[in-house]
């Protein structure tokens, strides 16, 4: 310290404490300067959360639109140019109805077999990849369906109008391994999964379907095909039912399931779908989608296919005792029962007529309709229904 400082310092005296108190007033006015309001802490939080929560709600509606989308244009018009090589063409008699249910079900198969929990892998990807590439190469010898390819090969057929879609045919192929394994007894197992596939697609996607139909301007598909059907279910047996239409549970209560196929030849084996809950001996309506006849062990066997089922209680069909068959048949005989179809709903009565079921349903003005199984359907007025009433003790109406 040189002599001016000491002079200085004699004049001022000790500034240590002075010093202090400077800095901390320099630190208090800093602190001051750094601390926000507490209700600007508070807004800002607020005004953060919300942009946060904006982003997300713009990230999942996002993801719902894309999810929502099911039926992708891009997919559809590429599915479009794949059928006109498998010969799905206007000109073979298909419209673009037909081409879009086509193309409806491999969709539902995908989503169906997602909600199921199946999943594939890259190589099994990679296997489906191939075989549209075999079929493709087969389709493409062929001068007709050559010139449909564009100038492409098979495999590059297949990168630019299949790529998007084998996703969907190898969820497929694994629907029908499933299905083969659940329906061993069915030949046409790969139907059954169609039709669980699109029930259920139909069910939880019914809004976005008709959306999609009405964009491309097409006829509503009819869903509600089929013909209706009331009888008994004689047995269940794993994954099916056995079907006897035209008879309630008493006629057939104390039979076996080989008595029943001996006595009702129209016995009919259908596929035990996931929501249908019914039980041996139930009274029930189905609608029947389609028919056929399989050989299972050297025996021959009928099979339906069902995608409905309405339980009624037992009684709601009451069965007649004749003791005058004679002069009921006279009444009946040389009528012509007209090959309609069944009324699809359970008849008030039912009765047989040497050996045969009749089931009858009132009409109005006192007429009765008659269907006896495996003939068809007639209908009685006036008179000959009065006197079939009374030989059957049918209260009059």
């Amino acid at each position: 310290m040189n002599n001016l400082q000491k002079e200085l310092a004699k004049v001022a005296g000790d500034m240590t404490a002075s010093k202090e108190r400077v800095k901390v007033r320099v630190l208090q006015h800093q602190t001051k300067r750094r601390q926000k309001p507490l209700r600007f802490a508070i807004l800002t939080t607020i005004v953060t959360l919300c942009i946060a929560g904006f982003i997300l709600v713009q990230f999942a509606a996002k993801e719902t639109e894309q999810g929502a989308l099911l039926l992708n244009e891009a997919q559809f018009e590429h599915f479009k140019q794949l059928s006109r090589i498998w010969g799905f063409s206007q000109e073979e008699g298909f419209s673009k109805e037909d081409i879009y249910r086509s193309y409806e079900q491999l969709v539902a198969s995908y989503y169906f077999g997602e909600s199921l929990g199946l999943t594939y892998t890259k190589a099994e990807l990679e296997v489906e990849r191939q075989k549209q590439i075999d079929e493709l190469t087969s389709f493409q010898q062929s001068p007709n369906h050559a010139k449909l390819f564009r100038g492409l090969a098979p495999a590059e057929y297949v990168e630019a109008y299949a790529e998007s879609l084998l996703p969907m045919y190898t969820m497929r192929t694994k629907l029908y391994e499933m299905y083969r394994e659940k329906y061993p007894e069915f030949a046409t197992f790969y139907e059954v999964a169609d039709l669980d596939a699109k029930r259920y697609f139909q069910a939880h996607f019914a809004e976005q379907l008709s959306a999609f139909q009405q964009a491309h301007h097409m006829k509503q598909a009819d869903y509600a095909q089929g013909s209706n059907k009331v009888g008994t279910v004689a047995h269940i047996e794993e994954n099916m039912f056995l079907f006897v239409e035209g008879v309630i549970p008493a006629d057939i209560e104390q039979l076996s399931k080989e008595e029943v196929f001996q006595q009702y030849k129209g016995a009919r084996w259908y596929p035990l779908l996931a929501d249908f809950s019914i039980a041996q001996g139930d009274y029930l309506t189905l609608r029947s989608l389609q028919e056929m006849v399989s050989e299972r062990n050297g025996a021959i066997y009928q099979y339906g296919l069902a995608d409905s089922v309405k339980v009624f209680q037992p009684d709601v069909t009451k069965r007649l005792e004749v003791h005058n068959e004679q002069e009921v048949a006279q009444i009946l005989q040389g009528l012509s029962w007209q090959p309609k179809a069944y009324l699809g709903r359970p008849p008030a009565y039912s009765f047989l007529l040497e050996g045969v079921r009749i089931e009858i349903w009132k009409g109005y003005d006192g007429a009765l309709h008659l269907y006896k199984i495996g003939s068809g359907e007639l209908q009685l007025k006036g008179e000959q229904a009065q006197q079939l009433k009374a030989l059957l003790g049918i209260a009059a109406s």
